[in-house]
């Protein structure tokens, strides 16, 4: 649940001084001086927070030195991974009836590449599969070659199979251990399987598994919603799910709509620019309503499901300011009141108490949190002079962000919202931005340029880990998870 709107304001506006986002000179970041330095300036205060502290003392420490502090918070992979290794040849066809609609290799299939891009389990390629004779093996544990699939490499095994009815097809699962040589009870039952729902059964069965080895049910299925170029320069929105199949385009009036976001009745919020001011839209049952009517502009919405209220920004002058109202547009409440710099991008915390914001207040855009009502506003981060983006995780104890370094080049970092630890999570491939958190805190979707000048979408791990490209259009942007 974010929203985002910082460069938009920055570029449209042009408020501030000349100069207020310059950053440091780069400085010779190997002087094992500067690092020393800074080694010891991460020390906490006496009686300071540990976190606040430790960032404050780096930021300042390294704009002394002519480093950038994001300079030196690297990505950090630690040990090696521990992945699964799991078999997944293609679903057994009982019966004659031939197979027209392939629903047991499209199955299959997406069960292999959901596996893969959770980075929990290692799928074993299927050429290796040929040292199992699969003419002697069923889907039964009496009938399932043990020792063949160990020597394979595999330590889970999952068999699928199904009998064709014309264009359907009646699924039954089985998954075991190879390692035990027992079965592993999913509870997933037969499912009736047609062209139309082949994916969402896989997914399924996927998020069963996930949940059975964590203890938390997989989110594969799940839609992303994002900002597209539309004709004439205008810009379109859309949605697809966690794979980057199934792709929905809304049915919105030509215009540039931009920054979605996942809004009460499963409709969809987002920023419609307009000669006359920029507002907030709710796209709902086929129907387009304007929420906000301001005389300056208000943009990028964000939207809590527990307590029905949405956060956005809005200007009645020339700054921006952080406001909240009701689902339909009633009772606006101001929730920040600073004339001389710009607040925006709110990201509600999951319980809806607090909100995490991008403000302009210390000179260079920085993040904040303040509570649901005004109170007890506090500065998040202190190392870096452009932190933008904020995304509240789900578990509530992260905050992703984005960050621009002493290159011009902007990355995603994480903050404990509680420690004040800062880690980077992409470093060295393009220009990386808008993260957001998937619903089970597990993973977190972004556009990058890696590919090319224009973005396109990425999953990874919350720990950086696993990074794939789940799109291959580009000019995809402000990617949103549904919560």
């Amino acid at each position: 649940m974010m929203k985002r709107t910082w460069a938009y304001i920055v570029g449209v506006l042009a408020l501030l001084p000349s100069g207020v986002y310059a950053q440091p000179a780069s400085g010779d970041k190997g002087s094992k001086a500067a690092l020393s330095a800074l080694e010891a300036a991460g020390k906490p205060a006496e009686g300071a927070p540990a976190g606040e502290a430790g960032q404050t003392a780096i930021n300042d420490q390294a704009i002394a030195l002519g480093v950038d502090p994001l300079s030196l918070i690297t990505v950090t992979p630690g040990g090696p991974p521990v992945r699964i290794p799991i078999a997944v040849p293609d679903s057994m066809k009982i019966g004659d009836n031939i197979d027209e609609a392939g629903l047991g290799r499209t199955l299959a299939e997406v069960i292999r590449n959901d596996l893969t891009m959770s980075g929990l389990f290692e799928v074993l390629p299927v050429e290796t599969y040929a040292l199992v004779d699969a003419s002697k093996e069923g889907v039964t544990q009496s009938t399932i070659q043990f020792d063949s699939w160990y020597n394979v490499g595999a330590s889970v095994l999952v068999k699928a199979h199904y009998k064709v009815t014309h264009d359907k097809a009646d699924f039954e699962f089985a998954v075991f251990n190879i390692d035990s040589a027992a079965p592993v009870p999913i509870a997933m039952g037969k499912r009736h399987v047609n062209p139309g729902n082949v994916r969402a059964v896989a997914h399924e069965f996927v998020n069963k598994l996930i949940g059975f080895f964590t203890g938390t049910d997989g989110v594969f299925g799940t839609r992303i919603l994002f900002a597209a170029r539309g004709k004439n320069n205008f810009r379109t929105i859309r949605s697809f799910e966690t794979d980057g199949f199934g792709g929905t385009t809304y049915d919105l009036p030509e215009a540039i709509n931009a920054m979605p976001e996942w809004g009460p009745k499963g409709g969809v919020l987002f920023t419609q620019l307009m000669t006359k001011g920029d507002n907030i839209m709710l796209y709902a049952d086929k129907e387009l309503k304007q929420l906000t009517d301001f005389e300056g502009w208000a943009s990028g919405a964000d939207y809590c499901p527990r307590s029905g209220k949405i956060a956005f920004t809005g200007a009645r002058e020339q700054n921006g300011n952080i406001y909240i109202m009701d689902a339909d547009g009633s009772n606006l409440v101001q929730l920040t009141d600073m004339p001389d710099s710009i607040q925006t991008s709110p990201s509600w915390a999951p319980d809806c108490k607090r909100l995490a914001f991008v403000s302009s207040t210390s000179g260079k855009p920085q993040i904040y949190i303040i509570n649901a009502d005004g109170t007890g506003m506090r500065r998040l981060t202190w190392v870096g002079n452009y932190n933008t983006t904020p995304d509240w995780s789900p578990k509530g104890d992260l905050i992703a962000f984005t960050a621009r370094d002493e290159r011009n080049v902007f990355d995603i970092f994480t903050i404990n919202v509680n420690t004040g630890e800062v880690m980077r999570l992409t470093q060295d491939q393009g220009h990386n931005r808008e993260p957001s958190w998937s619903p089970d805190g597990r993973y977190l979707v972004f556009e990058s340029t890696r590919d090319g000048k224009q973005p396109r979408l990425y999953l990874m791990n919350q720990d950086g880990r696993w990074q794939t490209r789940i799109s291959a259009t580009p000019g995809l942007k402000t990617p949103v998870w549904h919560p």
